[in-house]
């Protein structure tokens, strides 16, 4: 049996690689700021930018898995400080794999929150622990977002020329998984939901399962991120992973 700490483990891509090791019958720890006071996972606190706690939750852990995520500027330090820390332990500590899940196409776009990505990147591939990187494409529950919060002005955004391969945050969980406990180490895998979608066909769908009366809005997006969706750079369809389309996630959430 493998022990895998999951950093940032209560998120929507860790808690679903949590589910799916402790499905194979895997001894699983969550490592996040705040361990709740019960629980039926082992839960571990630790701070990944002072490093309080780590050495106590990588104790007798074979692989780490990292899903963390820092969306704000001031918690963006844990991808790259909280990182060297994280590892740090985890080499102390004799870990000996490390998974980071990261985005497609992430070292293609001039914006601060992918440098911050890329730069987590360089960090773990310069780890002496085996390292696998899991880029994966935009997960369903961030259209879902995207346009839940837009339609509440009447509108849905449809970015022109923008094309997304949306994938099943459970499905992302399965192949970090994967990663952790595959017998052949591979430095990167990219994984991309099973279909390539525009955005306008996306909204559209989204406002025919929730019912919706926003107005679905073709929108310009200049400059290097226009470029970057135009051209595609955000998919990966010679890796599609898993079955679960948008509109039948939705139906289904």
């Amino acid at each position: 049996m493998t022990t895998v700490l999951v950093a940032g483990g209560t998120g929507t891509a860790g808690s679903a690689a949590v589910a799916a090791l402790a499905a194979g019958g895997h001894d699983v720890r969550i490592l996040s700021r705040h361990a709740p006071a019960a629980g039926g996972v082992d839960h571990r606190s630790g701070d990944l930018l002072s490093g309080a706690g780590l050495a106590d939750a990588l104790g007798g852990v074979d692989v780490l898995v990292s899903a963390v995520n820092g969306q704000t500027k001031a918690t963006r330090p844990v991808f790259t400080d909280g990182a060297r820390n994280l590892l740090a332990a985890a080499e102390s500590a004799g870990v000996r794999r490390a998974v980071l899940l990261s985005i497609v196409g992430v070292d293609g776009l001039d914006f601060s929150y992918y440098a911050a990505l890329t730069e987590q990147e360089r960090i773990y591939a310069a780890s002496p622990l085996e390292t696998t990187i899991v880029r994966a494409t935009q997960f369903h529950t961030l259209l879902r977002s995207v346009f839940a919060a837009t339609a509440r002005v009447g509108v849905l955004p449809a970015v022109r020329g923008a094309r997304f391969q949306p994938i099943d945050p459970a499905e992302v969980g399965r192949a970090l998984a994967d990663a952790a406990l595959a017998e052949v180490h591979r430095d990167r895998v990219e994984i991309g939901g099973p279909v390539v979608t525009s955005m306008r066909e996306l909204a559209q769908t989204w406002k025919r399962v929730t019912g919706s009366r926003a107005l679905v809005v073709g929108l310009p997006v200049p400059g290097g991120a226009g470029r970057f969706l135009r051209e595609g750079r955000n998919l990966t369809p010679e890796n599609t992973y898993g079955t679960v389309t948008f509109d039948r996630w939705l139906a289904e959430n």
